[in-house]
């Protein structure tokens, strides 16, 4: 210890402000840059420097940095809070137009009966009502996962369209656009909408945010290399 300079122990008792994990990462680098742009002959930290990396410290424990999203993945993510309320719009149309499908299909075969009737309803529109708030508290969770740049926020999102695609080609083969048309404007809107966030996500501008990439970035209380440019 005493062989270490003391503009070096007082940085280190600075730094030791910063969050355990983020010294892990970066107190080395940070330590280099400060003694870099010291003078030989100082022993003290400028006062500039103390306070700054006092502020940033403060900073990083109120509020953890995470970098920005870029703007690709930044339009995703609204993407995907819309989709959550289009969920929960497809859930009102269906059960707003029950009525006027059931009586569409009468108009179209009179000879349907109500138990096929109820066949419908379990399988086609008790799914949506039940499943709809569901989907969008699972949205709100998929799109926070790649605001953060989580690899699996952006699979759950082609999966998200891959399912959305075999509902809406199931609903036209089940005659959708025949007797619940406004069903089926809901689930395109809300197809087109995920469509549109898995091109967003999966645009090469996006691929450097996901995984180990996005942890590249220069993190929020990293000094610059100058002298007191903290």
């Amino acid at each position: 210890m005493s062989e270490t300079p003391e503009l070096e122990r007082r940085y280190r008792r600075l730094l030791a402000f910063y969050p355990r994990a983020f010294r892990e990462r970066h107190e080395d680098e940070m330590l280099a840059v400060l003694m870099s742009g010291s003078g030989a002959d100082r022993a003290r930290p400028q006062a500039a420097d103390a306070i700054n990396l006092i502020r940033n410290a403060v900073r990083l424990h109120l509020a953890p940095h995470r970098p920005r999203p870029p703007r690709t993945v930044a339009w995703a993510v609204r993407l995907m809070v819309l989709a959550a309320g289009l969920e929960l719009a497809a859930m009102i149309t269906v059960i707003a137009t029950r009525d006027s499908v059931h009586a569409a299909i009468l108009a179209h075969d009179p000879r349907f009966t109500a138990a096929q009737w109820h066949s419908v309803v379990v399988a086609h529109l008790l799914p949506i009502e039940i499943g709809a708030p569901v989907a969008a508290c699972l949205w709100l969770w998929v799109a926070r996962a790649n605001r953060r740049g989580r690899g699996w926020g952006r699979a759950a999102v082609v999966a998200a369209l891959a399912l959305n695609s075999v509902s809406l080609l199931s609903g036209l083969a089940e005659g959708s656009a025949i007797y619940a048309r406004a069903d089926l404007i809901a689930g395109g809107a809300l197809w087109l909408t995920v469509l549109a966030a898995f091109v967003l996500v999966c645009d090469r501008r996006s691929s450097g945010h996901y995984g180990s990439a996005s942890g590249r970035r220069r993190p929020a209380g990293l000094p610059r290399p100058a002298a007191t440019g903290i």
